[in-house]
C-alpha cells in the first residue's frame, strides 16, 4: 500500500468518526444534489422556527433551513422528516416574502399529512 493510499484511508476514518460524533446525515435534495446536515442542527431548527415572532418578518434562516426546505420528501417520509421540512420551508418562505411566519400552521398541516409509523419507522395499519 502506498503512503498516499494509507493517508487517504486514515483521513476517511477520521472524517467518519467526526461525522458520527456530530450525528451527520446525508440528505437528498429535490434537485438531485446531496447535503450533509447535523441531526442536532435539524432538530434545533424546528424549535427555533416554532419560537419565531409571528408579528414581524423573521430573521434570515440558517443554511440548514435552506437545505432542509429542499429535502426530497421520498428521502425521509417519516413524520419527523415532514415536520422538519415544513418548519424550514415556512421560515424560508416567510423570509423571502417579507411576511410574518406561520410555522405553527405549517407544522399542524405537516403532522396531519404525515403517514402513521411505529417506533421503527414502519407504516402502521
Amino acid at each position: 500500500m502506498s503512503r498516499a493510499d494509507h493517508l487517504a484511508r486514515r483521513l476517511a476514518a477520521v472524517e467518519q468518526k467526526r461525522d458520527a460524533r456530530r450525528l451527520m446525515h446525508t440528505i437528498r435534495l429535490t434537485d438531485g444534489r446531496t447535503a450533509r446536515l447535523s441531526l442536532l442542527d435539524a432538530a434545533a431548527l424546528v424549535g427555533n422556527a416554532y419560537a419565531l415572532d409571528t408579528t414581524a418578518p423573521p430573521p434570515e434562516p440558517p443554511a440548514v433551513a435552506r437545505a432542509l426546505a429542499q429535502q426530497d420528501p421520498a428521502d425521509d417520509p417519516s413524520p419527523w422528516g415532514a415536520l422538519g421540512r415544513a418548519a424550514a420551508a415556512e421560515w424560508c418562505a416567510a423570509f423571502d416574502e417579507g411576511r410574518p411566519p406561520r410555522v405553527a400552521d405549517a407544522l399542524e398541516a405537516a403532522a396531519a399529512d404525515a403517514p402513521a409509523v411505529d417506533d421503527e419507522g414502519a407504516p402502521r395499519g
